[in-house]
């Protein structure tokens, strides 16, 4: 009898119930506040007591709530959030404008370097060159007197190559979203474009010298369209090494879709 009347008085405990099924999962950058995980794409689920949607950390195994916090500076936050996105694709666009200016300037300096106006003479006294006319401005002529003519043009094409690696690893790193042949297309007629332009100025400004020219700046478009092609293969995987070995293991997460958008396992915070 006393067992029985202990069994009334002992509060029934119910044991906690586990989650229901996922109902969404995480699609933007958002923190475990505890460790500092990365949870994008981690499953969402409704607590079957509250209903509230939580997420599971699986760095520490904590669960979380997977709704905004709504404070008086949400709608601040997100006015300062689009300036903040209109001003980060103005400096992609700039900065894609600069490669692909740099891509033409290398090989225009380059026809620049090795030819000289007809009637002038020019003089070396140490590292500096003076070139002077006798009649005038004349026709342009290829120069007969470059120094180290193989060294140079073996560096300036490597330039050009170097730079259109750096074309396309900026364009797989800043640009995740786009497919690959997307980005091969933009690291393929950016420099034929470039190239082409090129190759049209230097026709109206030394037509007679149209032929010898145009090695030059198909060799420099080749170069930079292999370097690019090489930057959108190895960029994500270069960048991802960049990553760990410049920054701390708590800043990474941030930069977490540098391995989903290849399918990688995210980055540990410790």
């Amino acid at each position: 009898m006393a067992d029985v009347q202990q069994a009334r008085i002992e509060p029934h405990i119910s044991p906690p119930r586990r989650p229901r099924a996922q109902t969404a999962c995480i699609e933007l950058d958002r923190f475990c506040t505890d460790c500092g995980y990365n949870l994008r794409t981690r499953p969402v689920h409704l607590d079957d007591r509250t209903g509230i949607p939580i997420v599971l950390c699986p760095e520490c195994g904590r669960f979380q709530s997977a709704n905004d916090a709504s404070t008086t500076l949400r709608p601040w936050l997100d006015k300062a959030t689009s300036v903040m996105i209109v001003a980060w694709i103005i400096i992609l666009v700039l900065i894609l404008m600069n490669l692909a200016i740099a891509e033409g300037a290398l090989s225009y300096g380059t026809l620049d370097e090795l030819t000289i106006h007809g009637g002038s003479t020019t003089q070396r006294i140490g590292n500096t060159i003076t070139r002077t006319w006798s009649s005038g401005w004349g026709p342009l002529e290829v120069k007969t007197d470059v120094p180290d003519y193989k060294l140079f043009l073996i560096t300036i094409i490597l330039c050009s190559f170097a730079i259109a690696f750096a074309f396309g690893m900026f364009v797989v790193v800043a640009f995740p979203h786009w497919r690959r042949m997307a980005c091969a297309a933009i690291v393929i007629i950016t420099p034929a474009l470039v190239g082409g332009i090129i190759a049209l100025t230097w026709w109206k400004e030394a037509p007679h010298l149209f032929t010898w020219g145009l090695v030059y700046i198909a060799a420099h478009t080749a170069a930079q369209i292999i370097g690019g092609v090489g930057g959108i293969t190895i960029g994500r995987p270069l960048a991802r090494l960049l990553v760990r070995i410049l920054l701390p293991p708590g800043i990474r997460p941030r930069l977490a879709y540098l391995w989903l958008t290849d399918g990688k396992p995210l980055p540990s915070p410790r």
